[in-house]
C-alpha cells in the first residue's frame, strides 16, 4: 500500500488488522506454504513478507555501495589499477599479509 493508502485493509475492534486478498494466486502460494510448512496463514504471509523487506534492504544497501564506489577506479593508478587484490592482501603462501 504505498502513499498511505490503506485499500483493503479493516482495522477490527481487538487492535488486529485484516488484510483481504482478493488474488487467487496470491490464495494458492499461501495454501501451499501452509501445507508444506504447518505455519497459519498469518505466519505465512509474516515471513513472505519479512524475507521481501530483507530483500529490498540488501538491494538498496548494494545501490548505496554501488553509487559510492562508481567511478572510483578511474582515481586508480599504477601498479594499483591493474594489481589482483590478492597480491595486495596476501603473501606467496596465501596467508594474509
Amino acid at each position: 500500500m504505498k502513499n498511505g493508502s490503506t485499500a483493503g485493509v479493516q482495522e477490527s475492534t481487538a487492535m488486529s488488522i485484516q488484510i483481504n486478498i482478493k488474488n487467487q494466486k496470491a490464495r494458492e502460494l499461501v495454501d501451499e506454504i501452509v501445507m508444506r510448512t504447518g505455519e497459519s496463514v498469518t505466519e505465512a504471509v509474516t515471513a513472505a513478507l519479512q524475507k521481501r523487506l530483507n530483500e529490498l534492504t540488501r538491494e538498496e544497501k548494494m545501490a548505496r555501495v554501488r553509487a559510492l564506489t562508481k567511478g572510483l577506479a578511474d582515481h586508480w593508478v599504477e601498479p594499483w589499477k591493474s594489481m589482483d587484490h590478492g597480491d595486495i592482501l596476501y603473501d606467496e603462501l596465501g596467508m594474509p599479509k
